[in-house]
């Protein structure tokens, strides 16, 4: 059995260098990629991006993680890792009990020189590399409204768009989805599955979606990026100039090779690698801060920028503060599970922290006691280890056609909102022809700069927000009439003829408008009406 040196020392000395570690994680020096290629609709779009030095760069902070696992796996302490203590370099670079070890293939870190020791300066570049690129793109998850298929089930005529009229009509169509009989329609009822299978299909389709962004940092960069664009605007061979309508004519031809009027695999890559950037951008994680430059400066620090005809907001977030609230957040939890005081945790009393990690991960000399020093040691450096990248996550922020008929913003669509969904429409319905396309319902994207999130502190309130988002939010009137709050099943603040418990004449000698509701306002001049 391996065990790990760990002492409060070494936690003491750990925590202060993770202190600096995370005041400014982004540095110019960091070796990231500096140019950033965007697909937009009517042509690709090429960023300069700049990342404002730090007191570390992300280099460092991975030698520097490096450095302790070093120190962690050197027992005899000589300043070299023999075969056996080599054995023991994890093979993801994350240094916990129980996952992979390297064993016999640790020769594979040994390379400079191939001495039949192991380096600091191998384990670095080795565990760096294990860590993955530090720049990566990723698609975050849809929202949940946006996994409501409701657009192909309003469309009754099966036109491919959405009509004034099927949408007033859209509580009868829709009607075998009002599971619970309220006359309102919410998210879980418009997609009745289980937590688990909704959160499935939002990772799914972020999975399958393709990105449009690419890094250019080399010639793999480019090819992977020429395969990119040609699928993007849905082509094999070459794309016509007429797709580019973004493009004026002149930066067209100029990376034309051929003049044909069309861009094939040559002309892109010559104009991936030669064309001028058409944005600078410059980011910062401490303060959280993103400026795009184009022509004058633009000093916001959430800018949104017209990008190839799409709306992009960019937003730098810094999560660094993860490592602290997690480790305090374990060391509270420690006290709370710590039932007999001995100062250490059991396998038991393990857990009552809720830490998605095993026991023997954290027992860092696996002698079957957690101490609140292993605590405090395994959540600081293994949130190092797993915030040493950044993230570039693009979500689309596209209002979907249930946000748009939601005008009350309680997550359910309910009659009234049915009923005006001609003048909720209107705003997207660009042709003016009384009816919805998707295409109508522009996208919108944000472009969110951080580090990787750490932990699910609350993994309750999480899963209770979700069912909150899918179940809807029910306001109760707490004014008007008592018949009137009585007679609101659904409390959606209007009384329907269906729910209404009166003959049909009261019903329509209370509503003043006649639209079919009773508001508040009406029971409220009803009871003027009475008491005169």
């Amino acid at each position: 059995m391996f065990n790990l040196k760990i002492s409060t020392a070494t936690v003491v000395a750990f925590a202060c260098c993770l202190t600096l570690l995370t005041a400014n994680p982004l540095a110019a020096q960091s070796g990231s990629p500096s140019k950033l290629l965007f697909l937009g609709p009517n042509r690709p779009v090429l960023f300069e991006m700049e990342f404002i030095a730090g007191r570390f760069s992300i280099a460092e902070m991975r030698s520097r993680y490096a450095a302790e696992v070093f120190k962690q796996l050197d027992t005899n302490e000589d300043q070299q890792l023999d075969a056996e203590e080599a054995k023991q370099i994890p093979s993801e670079g994350r240094l916990q009990v129980g996952v992979d070890r390297l064993g016999d293939k640790w020769t594979t870190v040994d390379v400079s020189p191939q001495d039949g020791k192991v380096s600091l300066e191998e384990l670095s570049t080795y565990i760096s590399s294990a860590l993955g690129p530090t720049l990566s793109i990723e698609r975050a998850p849809p929202k949940l409204a946006a996994t409501v298929r409701l657009f192909s089930d309003l469309d009754g005529n099966q036109d491919g768009k959405i009509s004034a009229t099927e949408v007033e009509q859209g509580l009868q169509i829709l009607k075998s989805f009002d599971f619970d009989d309220d006359e309102t329609l919410s998210v879980a009822e418009l997609q009745p599955f289980p937590l688990s299978v909704i959160q499935a299909q939002q990772v799914e389709q972020a999975g399958e979606e393709p990105v449009p962004m690419f890094f250019l940092k080399d010639d793999e960069d480019v090819e992977a990026a020429i395969a990119g664009v040609f699928s993007h605007y849905r082509t094999s061979e070459k794309i016509p100039a007429t797709t580019f309508s973004g493009l004026t004519e002149r930066e067209f031809s100029r990376f034309d090779l051929n003049d044909d009027h069309a861009w094939d695999h040559d002309d892109l890559e010559l104009y991936l690698k030669r064309a001028p950037t058409d944005y600078m951008m410059e980011v910062s994680l401490s303060p959280p801060r993103v400026s795009v430059k184009k022509g004058e400066y633009t000093g916001e620090s959430r800018p949104s920028t017209l990008v190839g005809g799409l709306p992009v907001e960019w937003i730098a977030r810094n999560n660094a503060y993860q490592q602290f609230d997690a480790t305090r957040l374990y060391l509270i939890r420690f006290i709370m599970s710590d039932m007999d005081k001995n100062k250490y945790l059991d396998p038991m009393e393990f857990t009552g922290l809720q830490a998605n990690v095993s026991f023997e991960a954290v027992d860092l000399d696996a002698n079957q006691q957690v101490t609140r020093e292993e605590i405090k040691f395994f959540f600081s450096m293994d949130g190092l280890a797993a915030q040493s990248r950044l993230i570039l996550s693009l979500s689309n922020e596209t209002k979907t056609l249930f946000e748009i008929l939601d005008a009350n913003l309680d997550r359910r669509l309910n009659p009234r909102e049915f009923m005006n969904g001609r003048n909720s429409l209107a705003e997207y319905d660009l042709n003016k022809d009384e009816a919805l396309l998707p295409d109508e319902l522009n996208s919108q994207f944000r472009v969110t700069f951080t580090q990787p999130k750490l932990f699910e502190t609350d993994p309750t309130r999480a899963q209770n927000n979700m069912m909150n988002q899918r179940q809807g939010i029910v306001r109760p009137e707490t004014s008007g009439p008592v018949w009137f709050g009585r007679m609101d099943d659904n409390l959606d603040g209007e009384v329907s003829w269906r729910e209404f418990l009166g003959p049909r004449e009261k019903f329509d000698e209370l509503d003043l408008n006649n639209d079919n509701f009773l508001e508040l306002s009406e029971a409220e001049a009803a009871e003027v009406q009475r008491g005169l």
